[in-house]
């Protein structure tokens, strides 16, 4: 329980920090940015039911939290990306590397073919689901690996901020 806490609490502020973000000019700097040399940008592609993945290699920004823009380069080949998503950023942490998504789908619509990804790929959906029409959370695992999702419906904006944790 303790995991999933500091798991949902390291989400949660990851988004926070991620929103407060949004406002910033991309070509404004601050003292604390830092620039990496490469970025992944991922466009996702969904055509009957499978995920397809283009990756661009271009420059990189690092937050001075360490929040990177875009994909991350590890991201697992067996964890799909959310359908109908955009990556805005990731994190690495001692729970694994959160990497944060927006989607104009609603929670429910989100977490079915992400499950049904996961399963197909030999990961067991773990006990204590929480999900409603608003947003939850899941998690799976397979051997030492774990993959967790959280979803949260903001209804001013109409879309879903989604967090998907492995490790």
């Amino acid at each position: 329980m303790k995991t999933k806490f500091n798991l949902l609490f390291t989400a949660l502020t990851l988004t926070a920090v991620l929103i407060a973000g949004c406002g910033k000019k991309p070509d404004q700097k601050t003292e604390g940015d830092k620039k990496d040399s490469t970025k992944s940008t991922t466009q996702q592609n969904t055509v009957a039911g499978e995920n397809k993945t283009d990756q661009k290699t271009t420059d990189s920004k690092t937050n001075e939290l360490g929040i990177k823009e875009g994909m991350p380069a590890d991201y697992p080949k067996d964890v799909p990306q959310p359908v109908n998503s955009k990556c805005l950023g990731s994190l690495n942490t001692t729970e694994g590397t959160v990497v944060t998504f927006e989607s104009t789908d609603k929670p429910k619509a989100i977490l079915a073919p992400f499950g049904e990804g996961l399963e197909k790929a030999g990961f067991k959906k773990g006990e204590g689901e929480m999900m409603s029409d608003d947003g939850g959370m899941s998690v799976w695992t397979m051997e030492k690996r774990e993959v967790s999702i959280m979803l949260a419906w903001d209804k001013e904006k109409n879309n879903s901020s989604v967090v998907v944790t492995y490790r």
